[in-house]
């Protein structure tokens, strides 16, 4: 089957919402992330994230197309670290899904290749992506299409 990587557009806010609340219900679901709001994606303050991410040049978003239905998206933005970084300018993947039913096809890697590509337009030199270490299936992923674990971050309640 043939698949369409395209950039996302307004029009696509919807379609990436919907699989955006299937992300987090899965985060929450598999133990993965008890602290997701699973009514975000949905609400007014995520489609407005959403619509800001698709149409800013600071971030992108790209979605995958079966025919004429969204079947995975990836959203990543631009962002500055802390100081003290050889490389403080870099690219966030912040969201990515496909649905499940298209898993293992290689639409995975090809939306990561357009913002890898996204990433070296704007001059950047580094993505970077946060994955809960009991999500081993993404890690796996990531490492595949060449990320490797660079931090841990810990976290708990007070």
């Amino acid at each position: 089957m043939t698949y369409q990587i395209l950039p996302a557009t307004l029009t696509d806010v919807r379609d990436i919402q919907q699989l955006n609340k299937k992300l987090f219900e899965h985060e929450i679901v598999s133990g993965f992330d008890a602290n997701i709001d699973i009514n975000w994606s949905m609400s007014e303050e995520g489609k407005k994230e959403i619509s800001e991410r698709v149409s800013s040049p600071e971030s992108c978003g790209f979605i995958a197309k079966d025919a004429d239905t969204t079947i995975g998206y990836l959203i990543g933005r631009i962002l500055e670290e802390e100081t003290g970084r050889a490389e403080s300018k870099f690219a966030e993947l912040e969201h990515m899904l496909i649905d499940e039913s298209y898993r293992g096809q290689g639409i995975g890697e090809q939306l990561v290749n357009e913002f890898k590509t996204w990433t070296k337009s704007k001059g950047l030199k580094l993505i970077k992506v946060n994955v809960s270490f009991k999500n081993t299936s993404a890690i796996k992923f990531y490492n595949k299409v060449g990320l490797d674990t660079l931090d841990v971050t810990l976290v708990g309640n007070v």
